[in-house]
């Protein structure tokens, strides 16, 4: 049995998520959110970095698992040790050791790899193209159009 439920804590990044108007299933007592999980992480990407709240150790590991890069990638790119990288996610939910001005690398970065990731799907669905159709109205509809499978390539 299916149920929308106004909100819904993710607590699957390993910190709360607050999701809205979320369908949820119930399967042996439990319940489960119908959710398209790259989706969430994007969205959940862009608001840590809109944020500004320090990151925890959590969220940074987020991050970086997010975009699939190592502690060498990450660590040379704010200058840093490996192993220091890996000691402030240990944190937890305690705030890194990150400077400003590293974290503002961190989340540029991020943002660079994400605009990336979609001009990437953007363009391959131009390639695809065999045509464009004329225009049927002025308006520009957003809801059903949204596919974040692409994500999942980064």
């Amino acid at each position: 049995m299916s149920k929308i439920k106004k909100t819904y804590i993710f607590s699957g990044f390993g910190f709360d998520v607050l999701l809205h108007n979320i369908v949820v299933k119930e399967v042996h007592g439990e319940e489960y959110p119908e959710i398209n999980m790259n989706e969430i992480k994007l969205l959940t990407a862009k608001e840590l970095l809109k944020s500004r709240e320090s990151l925890t150790g959590k969220k940074l590991k987020f991050l970086r698992t997010f975009l699939k890069i190592s502690y060498q990638t990450l660590s040379g790119i704010i200058d840093v040790p490996a192993s220091t990288l890996r000691l402030w996610e240990e944190k937890g939910d305690e705030v890194t050791g990150l400077r400003v001005p590293q974290e503002r690398q961190v989340r540029f970065y991020v943002i660079e790899q994400i605009l990336n990731m979609e001009k990437r799907h953007i363009e391959k669905q131009i390639i695809m193209s065999e045509s464009f159709d004329t225009p049927s109205s002025d308006s520009l509809d957003l809801g059903s159009s949204q596919d974040y499978s692409y994500l999942k390539e980064a």
